[in-house]
């Protein structure tokens, strides 16, 4: 069992959202199938209003009233504070507040956070807090002294705190480092529930999360395929998608964990078009695109040549493509994936949406594979990670690439301190109109 309050059930989502509030039989079944219809999107396979249906039935949990306003004036009568975007909502103090995970403690993740934390020098920009259980307080303390960082107790300053809200039972002491366990799992699954309980209540400006397996998750009914799903559905995304990015290549799978033969039956119209809206919102938001350019991959070999090797280019792509662009997205597509790639390498498009994982991740790998790093478009606060596992045969071994783990906190850096600005920046207008 987990202890201190958290989540031992994907969908017992009352408590974090509002601590003083008991839980009851109808709030439990709401969230029960809030739970579930955020699993049937990361998987893809959802019908043309299951987004309404699911923005409605997180409104009231996800974005209390007064950030939801339905009658908010038009944006060309707003204020520079009401126009800022509500992603764009920070923790209200100037310094970036960035929280990270170290993943499973027996993996790599541990020492290559660590390590990505020094060589960035995020500690000097941005408040760090390192979510972990307590019992692995010594454990991450020797991984921090060994990468010359000491832990800091200034709240709202540059450095790094523990945050060992995340508590469990029959915790040990430390992790046997190379060796996968029930109670590293546990550890981990606890550090990410902590941390997005955190990010709900407003605590944090970015999440880095290290690497896990998916047996984290093994607890939970319905259970999350990632790290992606379960963040999606804690922080009530209305869309979401997973990006993977390296400096040359971004792209982003429509359907992610699940097996080949089953793609065909789950790639649909709006699964596209929702995956194609998240990453353009984010690319704007974070990467300083205006209009990001988007190629849509076929499915079938030559993009279905006609009809000849396949119809889902023409019956479920190509309408998604004519939708996006009726909401003034730059979209290109069904494109023959052989092509496409070259394309988007030589800086043609920002990203490009494919339609299965492997069909995204081969060519970013093979381009990017120790300068990468994933992303989880949609969030209100946004989630990076490194783009690999835990790699236990390599833990402790010194042989582990930081690079990834170095590109997500670079990248997560950028964003934070982008929030942290404009959150700034809201409160002189406020003070400067109303004081």
């Amino acid at each position: 069992m987990l202890g201190g309050g958290f989540l031992t059930s994907w969908v017992s989502l009352s408590n974090w959202k509002s601590p003083g509030k008991q839980p009851d039989e109808a709030n439990n079944a709401n969230a029960a199938n809030r739970a579930r219809a955020i699993l049937r999107k990361g998987r893809f396979a959802i019908t043309s209003t299951s987004r309404e249906r699911v923005q409605r039935a997180t409104t009231a949990w996800y974005h209390p009233a007064p950030h939801r306003q339905e009658s908010a004036p038009p944006m060309a009568h707003r204020t520079p504070a009401e126009t800022q975007d509500r992603h764009l909502s920070s923790p209200s103090h100037a310094t970036p507040s960035l929280g990270l995970t170290l993943g499973e403690p027996a993996g790599i993740g541990p020492e290559v956070m660590v390590a990505a934390l020094a060589q960035t020098g995020a500690s000097t920009q941005a408040h760090i807090r390192l979510f972990i259980t307590p019992g692995l307080a010594p454990f991450t303390r020797r991984v921090l002294a060994a990468a010359g960082l000491s832990v800091e107790a200034s709240p709202d300053q540059p450095g790094v705190v523990l945050d060992t809200t995340a508590t469990m039972e029959g915790e040990d002491s430390g992790p046997a480092v190379g060796h996968a366990s029930e109670t590293g799992r546990r550890q981990a699954f606890s550090a990410i529930s902590a941390m997005a309980d955190s990010a709900c209540h407003g605590h944090l400006d970015v999440m880095v999360t290290g690497p896990v397996t998916k047996s984290i998750f093994d607890h939970i009914d319905p259970q999350p395929p990632g790290q992606t799903e379960f963040l999606a559905g804690r922080l009530g995304a209305d869309r979401f998608a997973m990006m993977l990015a390296g400096p040359r290549l971004r792209v982003v799978p429509v359907t992610t964990h699940v097996p080949l033969r089953d793609v065909p039956r789950l790639l649909t119209t709006e699964g596209i078009v929702e995956t194609s809206l998240a990453v353009h919102g984010d690319l704007q938001r974070w990467f300083d695109l205006a209009a990001p350019r988007l190629a849509l991959c076929g499915l079938n070999p030559h993009a279905g040549e006609g009809g000849r090797l396949g119809d889902e280019e023409a019956t479920i792509i190509a309408p998604a493509a004519a939708r996006l662009r009726a909401q003034d997205v730059v979209v290109e597509g069904p494109m023959p994936a052989d092509a496409l790639f070259h394309q988007a390498l030589e800086g043609r498009w920002d990203a490009v949406i494919c339609m299965f994982h492997d069909q995204a991740l081969g060519p970013l790998k093979t381009a990017h594979f120790g300068d990468a790093f994933n992303m989880t478009c949609g969030l209100s606060v946004p989630r990076l990670s490194p783009d690999h596992g835990t790699a236990f045969g390599l833990a402790g071994r010194g042989m582990a690439d930081v690079g990834s783990a170095r590109a997500a906190l670079e990248s997560a850096l950028h964003i934070a301190r982008r929030r942290a600005q404009a959150a700034t920046t809201a409160d002189v207008f406020v003070e400067a109109n109303h004081g």
